[in-house]
C-alpha cells in the first residue's frame, strides 16, 4: 500500500534524526556490552590472550566516540554562542546535567541538519511510494534503543536504589530550603516501595519491547512510565528533561505501525488487520536474528545481575557504625559550664554518619563537620573538626550507651483526641565525655526519630495531613 506524502516526509525526518542524535549512543551501548562480554570471558577462563588485543578494541571505540564531544561539538556550540545563533550561553564544564546550554545547542543543530537532510531526500525521492522495509529496521533499532535504556534505569531502581538512601543530612534539612529536584529525590528515598514500583514498570516495558509480538504493549507500558518521569523532570527541575522527552517521543513513534489497530480498539470498535514488524522474511535469517537478539538480551540481563550484586569497592570505608543516626542534644557542658538552649553555638543535633563522617548542627543552623574514628569495642572516638578543608587537633571522646524515658510519638493515631496526646516511652541515649577544642566536654543525647520514616500502614483511621 503506497504511503502518503506526509508519512514519507515524517519517516525521513525520523530516520535522519535518530541516526544523527541517537545512533552514536546506541553504538556506544553495543560496544560497551561487547567489552563487558570479553572482560567477563577473560575473568571466567584461563585464556591469557583475551587480556590483550581482543579486550582493547571495543573500549577504544567507545573512547573514540566520546572524544567527538570535545573535538567537534564543544568548538561548534561555542561558535554558535559567539555568533548569537543559540539563545543560551554555552559553558563547558562537568556538571552531570543533560540540559546545559551546550546540550540545547546540540539539539538545535541536530534538528536543523535533520531538516536539511529531509528536504534533500524528499527532493531526490519525489517518486517514492514508501519505505516499508526500512521502517521495520528503524522500528527494531529504536525499540532496542529504548528498551536497553529502560532496562538500565529500571535495574538501577530494583538492585541498588537509583536515588540512594535517605541520609542523615537530608533528614535534618528544612523543607523550605529544599529545591524541587531535591524534593523529588527525598520523596523517592523515603518511599522505596514507590521506587520499586517504578523500576518494575521500566523493566517490564523494556522486556515487552524486545519482541515484536509484544512491542505494542511494551510501548504502551513505557509511555505510561515515561510520562510520569517526564512530568517529574520538567515540573521539578530534574536536568534530564530533553533526554526523557526524547525517549517518550521515541516510544510514542513506535506506535505508528499500530495506529489503525489502536483506533479500531479504542475508538471505532472495528476489526483491523494485523501488523507485521518482521524486518527479514527468510525463515533462517529470521531464526538467526531471533537467536542473536535473545542471546544479547539474556546476556545483558545476566551481566546486569552480576554487576549489581557484585562487590562494590567504592563503598569500602562507608559502612554504618553501631552509633549511626541523628541524636538530639538534651544537655551540653563545655569547660564545666552548661551551654544555654538560647546560645546559638549550642549543638542541636549530633549526627554520626557513614564511615568516618560525623557532623553537628548548631541552634543557629550552622553545620560543622568532623572526622569521627570510632573504636566499636571500647566505644571511644577520636574526633577532628573540619575547618576550611583541613582537620584540626584530635579530641578524645568516651561514649556510654543508655536508655532514657521521654516523649514519643503515638505509634498509630486512632481517635482525634490522640493528636494532642503525648506518650512517654524509652529512647536510646548516649552520654559523651571528653574534650572539645581542648576543653572538658560532656554531651547527653537521645535518638532522633523522624516521622518521614513511618513506613507503610494499611489501617489509617486518621490522615497525617497534607
Amino acid at each position: 500500500m503506497p504511503w502518503s506524502r506526509s508519512l514519507q516526509v515524517a519517516f525521513r525526518y525520523a530516520l535522519c534524526f535518530w541516526l544523527l542524535m541517537s545512533a552514536p549512543g546506541f553504538l556506544v551501548g553495543m560496544f560497551e556490552v561487547l567489552d563487558a562480554i570479553l572482560k567477563w570471558s577473560a575473568e571466567t577462563t584461563t585464556w591469557e590472550w583475551l587480556h590483550e588485543g581482543p579486550l582493547l578494541w571495543p573500549s577504544g571505540i567507545v573512547q573514540a566516540i566520546g572524544r567527538l564531544d570535545s573535538a567537534v561539538w564543544q568548538p561548534l556550540t561555542s561558535w554558535l554562542w559567539q555568533q548569537h545563533l543559540v539563545p543560551y550561553e554555552v559553558i563547558h564544564q562537568p556538571t552531570g546535567s543533560g540540559d546545559t546550554g551546550h546540550d540545547l545547542a546540540m539539539l538545535m543543530v541536530f534538528a536543523f541538519v535533520t531538516g536539511l537532510f529531509t528536504l534533500a531526500w524528499s527532493w531526490l525521492a519525489s517518486g517514492s511510494t514508501g519505505y516499508p522495509r526500512a521502517s521495520r529496521w528503524l522500528h527494531v533499532a529504536v525499540r532496542f534503543d529504548v528498551a536497553f535504556v529502560m532496562l538500565s534505569y529500571g535495574s538501577a531502581k530494583l538492585y541498588d536504589s537509583q536515588f540512594g538512601e535517605l541520609g542523615l543530612s537530608r533528614l535534618t534539612m528544612e523543607v523550605g530550603d529544599l529545591r524541587p529536584m531535591t524534593m523529588v529525590g527525598t520523596f523517592m528515598q523515603a518511599n522505596p516501595g514507590y521506587e520499586l514500583f517504578g523500576g518494575v514498570g521500566e523493566v517490564l516495558g523494556a522486556l515487552l519491547l524486545f519482541h515484536r509480538r509484544t512491542a505494542c504493549l511494551g510501548a504502551l507500558v513505557t509511555i505510561a512510565v515515561m510520562t510520569n518521569v517526564c512530568a517529574l523532570n520538567w515540573l521539578c527541575g530534574v536536568p534530564v528533561k530533553v533526554y526523557s522527552a526524547r525517549l517518550l517521543l521515541y516510544t510514542i513513534a513506535l506506535l505508528v505501525p499500530f495506529r489503525a489497530r489502536l483506533w479500531a480498539l479504542f475508538v471505532s470498535n472495528r476489526v483491523a488487520p494485523p501488523v507485521d514488524l518482521a524486518f527479514v522474511q527468510d525463515r533462517w535469517a529470521r531464526r538467526l536474528w531471533t537467536a542473536f537478539g535473545t542471546g544479547l538480551v539474556l546476556f545483558v540481563l545476566f551481566l546486569t545481575h552480576v554487576n549489581r550484586t557484585g562487590p562494590k569497592p567504592w563503598l569500602v570505608g562507608t559502612e554504618k557504625s553501631s552509633l549511626y543516626g541523628v541524636w538530639k542534644v538534651e544537655r551540653m557542658v563545655v569547660d564545666g559550664v552548661e551551654v544555654a538552649e538560647t546560645d546559638v553555638t549550642r549543638w542541636r543535633y549530633l549526627a554520626i554518619d557513614r564511615g568516618k563522617d560525623a557532623w553537628v548542627r548548631e541552634v543557629s543552623g550552622t553545620r560543622r563537620g568532623f572526622e569521627f574514628v570510632l573504636d566499636e569495642g571500647k566505644l571511644e572516638a577520636q574526633v577532628k573538626e573540619r575547618r576550611d578543608g583541613k582537620l584540626g587537633d584530635a579530641d578524645a571522646w568516651t561514649i556510654v550507651r543508655g536508655s532514657k524515658i521521654g516523649p514519643v510519638d503515638v505509634p498509630l493515631l486512632l481517635r482525634n483526641e490522640d493528636r494532642a496526646q503525648q506518650r512517654i516511652g524509652p529512647r536510646p541515649s548516649l552520654t559523651v565525655k571528653g574534650t572539645w577544642r581542648g576543653k572538658p566536654f560532656e554531651l547527653e543525647v537521645v535518638a532522633k526519630r523522624f516521622r518521614l520514616q513511618t513506613g507503610f500502614r494499611l489501617r489509617q483511621e486518621l490522615p497525617d495531613f497534607w
